[in-house]
């Protein structure tokens, strides 16, 4: 499994606070519905929503789990977003990646859910999953999990 990342460029300053740990949201998961057996439908294109506190986010790692297996996490190094100066000054950043999880493969899924995915209500079998996304800044600041829908494996 292959994950590629796409950052967008635009990080604007928002309201501070004392927490230091970066924030996830998912704003959207495509296709609905995955099949392991075509290449050319196989990846998983999740869209997310950042929100960093101080600006460190950049340098920092993407890591995508699939539900279905606790070894399944894809990782990617997150490029620089913000300037040095503004990681210097602890700016706070907020802004979009776009993550693509390629070759989704069939897998058994385990009998006990990985950590990154305790928190989600979706039954998890090896025909339907959810995809977890933590986010963590250059500090080793761990986002809580966000989930996506449950994908269909076809």
């Amino acid at each position: 499994m292959k994950l590629f990342l796409i950052a967008s460029l635009l990080a604007t300053a928002a309201c501070t606070g004392d927490a230091v740990t970066p924030t996830v949201e998912i704003v959207s998961a495509s296709p609905d519905a995955l099949v392991p057996a075509d290449d050319s439908a196989d990846d998983l294109t999740i869209v997310v929503r950042y929100h960093d506190p101080d600006g460190d986010l950049g340098g920092g790692v993407a890591e995508v789990h699939d539900c279905r297996a606790d070894n399944l996490v894809t990782t990617l190094d997150i490029p620089p977003i913000a300037s040095d100066d503004a990681v210097a000054a602890s700016v706070p950043i907020t802004g979009t990646l776009q993550l693509v999880v390629a070759d989704v493969g069939d897998i058994t899924p385990d009998r006990i859910l990985p950590a990154a995915c305790a928190d989600t209500t979706t039954t998890v079998t090896a025909t339907e999953t959810p995809f977890c996304v933590i986010l963590v800044d250059s500090a080793d600041n761990p986002s809580p999990p966000a989930c996506t829908a449950p994908v269909q494996i076809e």
